[in-house]
């Protein structure tokens, strides 16, 4: 369950169905939804973050910053984030799976 007490999808661990990330990729690339961030989404529970999205630099330099604008690079320090936390689920995923591939037949 997750914070609210529901579970997303109605699934008790709160991960989306088989295939709920191809559909929505679909349907927001049909849609032409989404600008830059269109293909960008948490890989546990697929949230997907806006121009205003913001993350921290902790512990290194404190920055604050939307890590897609920098493919996970910190502007203040330079470190480069291999994982990335998702600001609805709180799960730490790489930060390349974030990124969904447009599909083989598109």
């Amino acid at each position: 369950m997750n914070a609210a007490g529901l579970s997303l999808f109605g699934f008790d661990d709160g991960a989306p169905p088989p295939g709920a990330d191809e559909l929505l990729t679909r349907l927001f690339d049909l849609l032409g939804a989404g600008g830059p961030y269109a293909r960008i989404r948490c890989p546990r529970c697929l949230w997907r973050p806006s121009k205003h999205s913001t993350w921290y630099c902790i512990p290194e330099c404190g920055t604050s910053w939307n890590t897609f604008d920098t493919h996970g690079k910190c502007p203040g320090c330079h470190k480069q984030w291999l994982s990335t936390q998702c600001l609805s689920c709180s799960t730490f995923s790489a930060h390349d799976d974030w990124y969904v591939r447009p599909p083989a037949d598109a």
